[in-house]
């Protein structure tokens, strides 16, 4: 009896214990409800759901007829409508604010995914009076522990043609810590934002990027790895803008960042990029900042720079040239004779029974410079077994070096004289006056991005043409017509050297008027121009090219193919103008123009005027034909015409 007397005393008391607990949580969950109650109010007194932070936090922006947000997952919203309903979505928040469930594929609480905006709802409640304590994250924690918070800095990497995903350029953000010294900034942890393509690339990746095809994703990695990956894999340059956000803004742009980390925004190429989303992060940490508002509707990664530029919040700008930009500035300035010998010393893996050189700065010159040469050479291997033989003579160069004693002669590329954001805004429209075969006309020019080699070049290599949407009308006292849309272009010139032998690189997808003397609407013709072959350095201020060419016109029963060579000139002896000409000879091997030939001379003088927003040129060019060749595809036309950007 004892025992069961013992057994049923811990029964009743445990029952008992349930129905206190069960009492204690009914009387904790009227406080939370209580407390939701007074945060509505408080929200709703407040017009919270129209604040500048609530709006930057869940990246509302204007649209017809209201607000919505760029998120594109729609497990981002708490409340059904919340993509376009601001109010609703923080009602939403607000009634979930004290829910203690776990998320289901993280160990971490629900509410944790939405740390940017608890904490905001955090800070807003105590303006008013009422505590309410953002929810702990320990996972948000961790991970914020590796970003620093004392400055953000903006970098800009220059265009790389190789990928259509960087065809303009791309930039991302580096967070710094207050310690100086090169060491800790290349530690320092970078976040930037690129599209998740999944591996498409070429021509289907330009396509669906276009039209939002591949989600976006926040990416970090320390810096070293950015310099890796672009100044010394891609030859890319970078471009280092510090900015002057507080640590208290930056923490808010880390809580953004967490937060759009478990979501999506479909990346649109000229749209919904890395560009704007960076923006979207900053305007997150500084809520009363309109950097999205001041863009364009088309956005390059360089136009985040000019925005911030503008909005006057960048302290201080560095440049870090890539690898490729280093070697060639010490090639250029060592003497031929120590050129040749330290590219024979790189190539030849093998240590010399003798430096060359009258004294010690001449013998370190030499080996300096085969080492720079040995490094980008290293740099551009497939593989660490294609790379060991020349880390093996690298080492044992680096000790015959360390035995010369003189000051180290390889040294960083000098800063160009202008930076990318002091050159020419994206869009441009243009108008011209001229005469074919002399016919007068005029034209209208409207190109949605960016750069063609007259374009002004600061900013920009030489010769460099990457654009996209280049519309072209003419019209007389008659008549208004079509004349051509490049559709996509790029050229790359390249410059040979005794290491190295870049492609020079050519592509043109257009649609155009090919009879040029013909007042009525001829027919257009779509064509696809490609292009590859090498180029040189002439001289300080200009190299040429020769490319192999070829070029498809798709009409109907009238197409063709034709190849042949292209030589080609450029000139830039002053930043503010520059000189171009090219001459092709060109076979149509196929389709209805067979077994004739068309010849080409084109020639361009540009003049920057007032500042790098406005351009003058004057354009000639002259095709004949040959062999049965139609005698309407013969023409000369001069042209005169300004340009603006903006």
């Amino acid at each position: 009896m004892r025992t069961y007397y013992l057994n049923f005393s811990v029964l009743l008391a445990t029952v008992l214990g349930l129905f206190v607990g069960m009492g204690h949580a009914q009387e904790m969950t009227a406080q939370q409800q209580a407390s939701i109650d007074t945060m509505l109010r408080l929200a709703q007194q407040a017009h919270l759901s129209q604040s500048a932070e609530w709006h930057k936090i869940n990246q509302y922006h204007p649209t017809l007829g209201g607000v919505k947000s760029r998120v594109d997952d729609p497990s981002y919203f708490l409340a059904a409508n919340g993509k376009r309903d601001p109010q609703a979505e923080l009602d939403a928040t607000i009634r979930t604010a004290y829910d203690e469930g776990m998320a289901e594929q993280s160990r971490q609480p629900k509410l944790c995914r939405w740390v940017a905006r608890y904490q905001y709802l955090s800070r807003s409640m105590k303006e008013y009076g009422f505590d309410y304590p953002a929810p702990r994250c320990e996972g948000f924690e961790r991970w914020k522990s590796g970003l620093a918070r004392d400055h953000v800095t903006m970098i800009f990497a220059s265009i790389y043609l190789n990928s259509p995903a960087s065809m303009y350029g791309h930039i991302f953000m580096r967070f710094d810590s207050a310690k100086a010294g090169e060491f800790n900034r290349l530690s320092d942890a970078t976040v930037g934002y690129t599209v998740n393509s999944d591996g498409e690339a070429g021509l289907g990746f330009l396509v669906k990027s276009a039209v939002g095809g591949f989600p976006g994703n926040f990416v970090s990695v320390p810096y070293f790895m950015k310099v890796r990956e672009y100044a010394d894999l891609e030859n890319r340059d970078l471009w280092e803008y510090q900015t002057d956000f507080t640590p208290e803004e930056i923490d808010k742009m880390h809580a953004f960042i967490w937060e759009q980390s478990f979501t999506y925004v479909d990346y649109y190429f000229a749209d919904d990029n890395c560009a704007l989303i960076l923006l979207a992060t900053l305007e997150a940490g500084r809520p009363e900042l309109e950097l999205i508002a001041s863009a364009k509707p088309w956005l390059a990664p360089l136009d985040t720079v000019k925005i911030l530029r503008d909005a006057k919040v960048v302290t201080k700008k560095r440049y870090r040239p890539s690898q490729y930009s280093t070697l060639i500035s010490n090639v250029e300035r060592a003497p031929d004779a120590v050129r040749e010998q330290a590219v024979a010393l790189a190539h030849s893996l093998k240590l010399p029974e003798a430096i060359a050189g009258a004294n010690a700065q001449e013998q370190a010159q030499l080996l300096d410079l085969a080492l720079g040469v040995l490094e980008y050479e290293r740099n551009q291997k497939n593989s660490e077994q294609e790379a060991a033989p020349l880390n093996q003579f690298q080492l044992k160069l680096a000790m015959l070096r360390s035995k010369v004693d003189a000051s180290a002669t390889y040294q960083p590329a000098p800063t160009p004289r202008q930076s990318p954001d002091e050159g020419h805004d994206s869009f441009r429209l243009g108008m011209g006056l001229g005469q074919v075969d002399g016919v007068g006309y005029g034209q209208l020019n409207a190109r949605l991005v960016y750069h063609d080699g007259l374009d002004p070049n600061a900013g920009f290599s030489p010769g460099v043409s990457s654009k996209i949407g280049d519309l072209y009308l003419r019209f007389n006292d008659k008549q208004i017509r079509f004349e051509r849309l490049d559709l996509f272009e790029v050229f790359l010139p390249s410059v040979r050297t005794a290491w190295y032998r870049p492609l020079t690189i050519k592509a043109n997808i257009s649609v155009r008027r090919e009879v040029q003397r013909d007042a009525a609407l001829a027919p257009t013709v779509f064509r696809i121009e490609l292009g590859a072959g090498e180029g040189y350095r002439i001289s300080e201020h200009s190299q040429m090219f020769i490319i192999a060419d070829t070029i498809t016109r798709l009409r109907g029963g009238a197409s063709s193919f034709a190849a042949g060579p292209v030589v080609g000139w450029m000139w830039q002896p002053e930043a503010r103008w520059r000189a171009e000409a090219s001459a092709g000879a060109f076979w149509n091997a196929a389709g209805s123009r067979r077994d004739t030939g068309v010849y080409r001379l084109t020639a361009g003088v540009a003049w920057d005027v007032f500042d790098n927003q406005n351009n003058v040129r004057l354009n000639v060019s002259r095709q004949t034909t040959s062999k049965g060749g139609d005698v309407l595809d013969s023409y000369s036309d001069v042209q005169l015409a300004y340009f603006h950007y903006f």
